[in-house]
């Protein structure tokens, strides 16, 4: 039986109670039957604030905080991740030309980094959830694609030409994305640097000219 059915049932037998120990009172008591009255009045309001509190306690989800990942989301995530990899890895093995062969694993190496960065990091799974359930997954089928056309023993430089430029631009991309999760980091190191640096020029123990620290859309402003 759970929480909630034992709080009504509780309910209704503190309020059978009350009405009942009315009754007898009434009866034997009728000159206190007014104040009887107004007494159950508030021991059943008091009951059913507490079985209402109860209920709400017992069955209300856990409000996530801001930016707070939960634990399923993230296995999850980093299981599909760890999955495609593998799938990567694997056909990369039976490539045969070796500039498609390396930077397959050069991808996988990304993956990897991207991985381990997000369990300290979990906070910037939904820049990379498309990573796992898509560009991954999408990429182990066209190098499936590949290895079939490669060991079908049909020669199509072209084939193999196109293979390797569309493998560079997604190591370039996967190297960006990797790079993106230490966007805040490297803010707040410009921003910390400023405010250690505004202390000081402040405190007159350092007086120089300025530069600015470009941060993507941002300028930062050091004064050295």
């Amino acid at each position: 039986m759970g929480d909630g059915s034992a709080s009504g049932i509780l309910a209704v037998v503190g309020v059978i109670g009350c009405a009942a120990l009315y009754f007898v009172s009434k009866s034997l008591f009728p000159e206190l039957a007014s104040f009887i009255l107004i007494a159950l009045g508030v021991i059943v309001a008091l009951v059913v604030i507490l079985v209402v509190g109860v209920g709400y306690l017992a069955f209300r989800k856990p409000k996530k905080k801001p930016g707070e990942v939960a634990a399923e989301e993230l296995n999850d995530a980093l299981s599909k991740g760890r999955s495609s990899i593998m799938e990567v890895r694997r056909l990369a093995m039976r490539i045969k030309d070796p500039k498609v062969r390396s930077l397959s694993d050069k991808i996988c190496g990304s993956a990897d980094k991207i991985i381990r960065t997000l369990k300290d990091k979990p906070e910037n799974i939904s820049q990379i959830r498309q990573s796992f359930n898509y560009y991954l997954p999408t990429l182990a089928s066209i190098l499936s694609k590949y290895v079939r056309l490669e060991e079908s023993g049909v020669p199509d430089v072209g084939m193999t030409e196109k293979t390797i430029s569309f493998l560079e631009d997604i190591n370039s991309a996967m190297d960006k994305q990797y790079a993106s999760l230490f966007d805040d980091d490297k803010f707040d190191l410009a921003v910390e640097m400023e405010a250690l640096t505004v202390a000081c020029k402040r405190d007159g123990l350092l007086v120089g000219e300025e530069f600015v620290l470009h941060d993507g859309d941002r300028d930062i402003r050091l004064t050295l």
